[in-house]
């Protein structure tokens, strides 16, 4: 678990807090366009099959975090999807929970400054103990 929790559950400032940081969110059809797809339906599926971060705002739309796309390749951030997969979802603000909160396992750093050093390694293995740690 986090040492230093983001917590967002309940909490509408705290929710506005975590879509906020980081440089905040884009909807659909701005990932569109960072990531030069085809067409929304392609970022759908993506969220649909948890190979992106992504959360409802305060208007029900889905929005997406900027920090997990590497704009100069038009991709997700390696890892991602990986930490994705081992993340357990109480809730859709679990993963930003996840990605931003520090944590002394990576010497008090998050998930996201360990994606963003090339330590994907960390970061998977922070997600496999966040995951055990929610499901005892």
């Amino acid at each position: 678990m986090p040492d230093r929790v983001l917590t967002a559950a309940g909490d509408g400032l705290a929710k506005q807090n975590l879509l906020a940081a980081r440089g905040g969110c884009i909807g659909n059809a701005e990932v569109v366009d960072l990531m030069g797809l085809a067409d929304a339906s392609i970022v759908d599926r993506w969220r649909d099959h948890r190979q992106i971060v992504s959360v409802r705002d305060d208007a029900g739309e889905w929005v997406y975090p900027v920090w997990q796309f590497v704009r100069k390749h038009k991709r997700i951030m390696l890892g991602i999807r990986d930490c994705l997969a081992e993340l357990p979802f109480e809730s859709e603000s679990e993963p930003l929970i996840f990605f931003l909160s520090c944590m002394e396992f990576l010497g008090g750093h998050s998930p996201l400054d360990c994606l963003r050093s090339g330590k994907i390694e960390a970061a998977i293995k922070a997600a496999r103990q966040y995951g055990w740690r929610k499901s005892t």
